[in-house]
């Protein structure tokens, strides 16, 4: 099963002198129980294109299969409340996701604005911040004295909270730094290995698309220019100057090394560096 768009196009203010057409004819399968990363320019409709998920917003032209709905432009949709429970999403500014007084009612709110009963919200929550770092301690806090990294795992453990089959996150490690960063990934990839979450991110780091997602989709423009397994895309010599791609730095470390007349076969950064230096005492 896939999450499908066929042939999707979204215009901002339409009708209206300043039109902007932001998704041009979207025609795109998304691997469900995989980690796939979107990524492209500013503008060229990557966020866009991840609010059609959860129907934040509706096609202009077209349509988009995902789980059980299918949601057409210009017809009536039902069971939209349903889906967003299935479907979540996180902003990449996840502070303006927070507004209750303490952290625990902030991640409980989904729960019971999807059905839950206030034990049963409860619950879901502390599990939720439990499988993002944050124990007890964190419960009577406010949402908004924490750090920028704090309040991501908050805003996470919100969606998380609601056991959405799909989690769809916007620069989920914009400002974070090496750590953090590294700690937020491997909670995804716990995420969609270790409960089989379907997670699609939006990221400018290249790094995080090549070393942990399965799929890239590349957005040129309002249009899909590429879509395919993400190892294979950034190690295609031919996609370096078509996309001008900013390459991960054990591909550029591999490619220099190879110009200056080493053989480099291996393709992680020890492996590089252990096949370098076995060249090196051989000479």
């Amino acid at each position: 099963m896939a999450i499908t768009f066929k042939d999707l196009s979204y215009v901002y203010s339409p009708d209206m002198p300043y039109a902007f057409k932001a998704l041009n004819h979207i025609n795109l399968d998304i691997a469900m129980h995989k980690m796939t990363a979107i990524i492209g320019q500013t503008g060229s409709g990557k966020s866009t294109l991840v609010q059609h998920l959860n129907a934040l917003l509706l096609p202009s032209e077209g349509e988009l299969e995902i789980l059980d709905h299918n949601i057409k432009a210009n017809e009536k949709n039902k069971g939209l409340k349903m889906l967003r429970s299935k479907v979540g999403l996180v902003f990449q500014f996840s502070e303006y996701q927070l507004f209750e007084e303490t952290i625990l009612k902030d991640v409980s709110f989904g729960p019971k604005n999807f059905g839950q009963s206030e034990e049963e919200a409860i619950s879901s929550a502390k599990k939720a911040l439990k499988l993002v770092g944050l124990d007890e301690t964190y419960y009577e806090r406010s949402p908004l004295d924490l750090s920028g990294g704090q309040k991501r795992r908050v805003a996470i453990a919100g969606i998380l909270a609601m056991d959405p089959e799909v989690i769809v996150l916007d620069e989920p490690t914009a400002g974070l730094d090496p750590k953090g960063s590294k700690e937020m990934m491997n909670l995804f990839k716990s995420l969609n290995k270790d409960y089989d979450k379907t997670i699609i991110l939006v990221t400018h780091d290249n790094e995080i698309v090549y070393h942990d997602c399965d799929n890239v989709i590349l957005m040129q423009d309002g249009k899909v220019a590429y879509t395919g397994d993400s190892k294979s895309f950034f190690e295609d010599e031919a996609n370096w100057d078509k996309y001008d791609l900013l390459l991960p730095m054990d591909i550029m470390f591999k490619r220099e090394l190879n110009r200056v007349g080493f053989d480099i076969k291996a393709d992680s950064l020890n492996m590089i560096v252990d096949e370098v230096s076995k060249v090196i005492k051989h000479e």
